[in-house]
């Protein structure tokens, strides 16, 4: 395979495996980089662009990019490694072999984005990580490889995504010595269906209800302790209070909702 192959990066996963080919020197041909992707390292993960910069790697993004669909002819894979970009089914179907990504839930339960948001908003006791290869459809390709993560009773949702994270760069790096030494990658199909999540808004407009039950109340305070969502607010007179974890008191602004 060589190098032949682009990676579609952002948050930790993408910044710890564009390390990772780095270190065996087989850096991709193609990074897209999320359009969120400042340069600047945030409490959440460290920046893709920054790391791509300082080690000379190809890199760019979909938006206000013209004529990059011919950027990726005669590509052997994609590997989609955090990165929140729907890739265009113009560019899956140039790629000669195919394109795989690592979805932060069991498959086909929790499709679609903020996977670990809603797991812990729901209360759910375990969750996990499918390699899948990638389709026409969101999140319904092939599955490669499923691995159950138990959801500790402490874990907010970035604690469980930083979970995530550190399981699935295991399973990305097994597999891809795999496709280095040509081996066939085994898959089966999606049996079931379940409804795509996709919250563009924060779940309850961010509030706390007070009239909900305890365990309700601190399944959604941990929840909204993952990006883009600010922290779960409510209201006393006039004022706004914040419940924040410690570690996250560096980020100032807690005004914006996610697009």
């Amino acid at each position: 395979m060589s190098n032949n192959f682009a990676v579609f990066a952002g948050k930790e996963l993408g910044y710890e495996s564009l390390k990772f080919f780095i270190k065996i020197k087989h850096k991709p041909k193609l990074i897209i980089l999320n359009d969120d992707d400042n340069g600047k390292d945030n409490i959440f993960h460290k920046s893709c662009l920054k790391l791509a910069k300082k080690h000379n790697l190809n890199h760019f993004k979909l938006k206000n990019n013209k004529n990059f669909y011919k950027r990726f002819k005669n590509l052997d894979y994609i590997f989609c490694l955090g990165s929140t970009k729907i890739i265009p089914v113009e560019i899956l179907k140039m790629i000669k072999i195919g394109s795989i990504n690592i979805h932060p839930s069991l498959l086909p339960k929790y499709r679609g984005r903020y996977s670990t948001v809603n797991a812990i908003l729901n209360g759910e006791k375990f969750t996990g990580l499918t390699v899948h290869w990638i389709g026409s459809e969101i999140d319904h390709g092939n599955i490669i490889i499923k691995k159950k993560i138990i959801i500790q009773e402490y874990y907010s949702a970035k604690d469980l995504y930083d979970k995530f994270t550190v399981q699935a760069l295991l399973e990305f790096k097994k597999l891809f010595k795999k496709i280095l030494r040509n081996e066939i990658i085994s898959s089966k199909k999606i049996k079931k269906s379940y409804p795509k999540y996709n919250k563009k808004k924060l779940p309850h407009n961010g509030i706390i209800n007070w009239n909900w039950n305890g365990k309700k109340i601190l399944n959604f305070i941990k929840a909204m302790t993952h990006e883009p969502f600010e922290p779960p607010k409510f209201f006393l007179g006039k004022k706004t209070f914040y419940v924040v974890e410690r570690n996250l008191l560096k980020k100032k602004n807690f005004s914006k909702s996610p697009k």
